[in-house]
């Protein structure tokens, strides 16, 4: 015959059933989610790499040309400076 306490440990079984159900879908939507986190933080570093490549592109090309205007700005002293000199010796 069934007791009363065989009926309790057949509902405690069940319920200890549920929650380690619930427990494990708990587990595993919070795994999900810091997967999810994860995949976000490394898009973003692959983003942000691409992002530093381009300035350090961008620096770059401003360091060259800052230079090539330098060599330009010489060049074009010394032009003025024969010009002048020229001019002076027409006088």
């Amino acid at each position: 015959m069934i007791e009363s306490k065989d009926i309790l440990f057949f509902v405690l079984a069940f319920c200890v059933l549920w929650f380690t159900l619930f427990l494990s879908w708990l587990i595993w939507q919070v795994a999900m989610i810091l997967k999810n986190v994860n995949d976000v933080i490394t898009e973003a570093k692959e983003k942000l790499s691409l992002i530093e490549k381009a300035i350090s592109g961008i620096r770059d090309r401003l360091e060259k040309a800052t230079s090539m205007f330098a060599v330009v700005g010489k060049g074009i002293e010394q032009v003025v400076d024969y010009a002048m000199e020229k001019r002076r010796e027409k006088k």
